[in-house]
């Protein structure tokens, strides 16, 4: 993807305002180090949250979630049990609000982010990740998975056919499939792709490396022992993703080597690497 075809401002203005959600009684280290990253980068960084959470780093503003969206609209996966499902939502209304960027609480700030009209990125060759995401409140692009956002029976369109007929039918006659019945990812990176080739802004993608250098396959680099920050990322590399979930699954009882990439990202925001349980 040519670099030109970005909108990065000739101001060279880095984003003003990230935000991020939080659903759960405390930040765990790595969370809190992540947001404390944005902070130490320039950025104001605020917290949507229902309730204020423990371990909150130091310069991270808290705001009440319940504005932009209500309590009783919290939902998980029922697959898992994840929250994510609601933060593909919630990301949505933040925009929709012309609040800024939105940001994962497992994506770490290298560089300040320069302020552009849209920002996402690839994370694999052919799929994109909203986990680091901004579109204009009025873009067609948002119009469109808004819907996904306002409609608890949403419909993908980009079923495989006999399951799209199923949904269909199952609407029709009063019993909908809740969109807590998706896999994980489907109102997420599979949505981001869908809907910006539909509207055709794809082409504000950034390249892997701006905030995806280390896919979720590749976990076990963030805690190698004989690799430095530097080398996971390229001269380009804005944010790392770090997967969280994936990472917890990896990390199970295992201590993060203070000299890896991860313990070093801890460092940096002032924690110390430990055990992830």
């Amino acid at each position: 993807m040519d670099d030109e075809r970005r909108e990065t401002r000739p101001d060279g203005a880095i984003e003003p305002v990230v935000n991020a959600v939080w659903i759960g009684a405390s930040l765990d280290d790595l969370h809190a180090a992540c947001l404390r990253s944005f902070v130490l980068a320039g950025h104001r960084t605020r917290l949507h949250c229902y309730d204020i959470p423990g371990n909150m780093p130091p310069g991270v503003e808290t705001v009440d979630a319940s504005k932009l969206m209500p309590r009783e609209r919290i939902v998980y996966y029922k697959s898992n049990g994840s929250p994510s499902l609601f933060s593909n939502l919630f990301r949505l209304k933040i925009l929709e609000a012309g609040l800024g960027l939105y940001v994962d609480c497992d994506v770490f700030c290298v560089r300040p982010i320069p302020r552009q009209d849209y920002i996402f990125g690839y994370q694999t060759g052919d799929q994109l990740n909203g986990a680091v995401l901004k579109l204009p409140a009025g873009s067609q692009t948002l119009i469109e998975m808004l819907k996904f956002a306002d409609d608890p029976y949403y419909i993908v369109p980009w079923l495989v056919r006999s399951k799209l007929l199923r949904y269909r039918f199952r609407k029709f006659i009063g019993l909908p499939i809740h969109i807590s019945n998706y896999s994980w990812g489907k109102l997420g990176p599979e949505a981001i792709t869908y809907f910006t080739r539909e509207t055709g802004t794809i082409h504000h993608a950034a390249p892997i490396d701006v905030f995806y250098p280390v896919s979720h396959h590749q976990v076990a680099l963030l805690v190698d022992p004989h690799l430095s920050l530097a080398d996971i990322g390229t001269p380009r590399t804005l944010c790392i993703h770090l997967f969280d979930h994936t990472l917890s699954q990896w990390m199970k009882g295992r201590a993060i080597p203070a000299s890896s990439p991860l313990g070093q990202l801890l460092e940096r925001c002032g924690f110390s690497a430990t055990v992830r349980s």
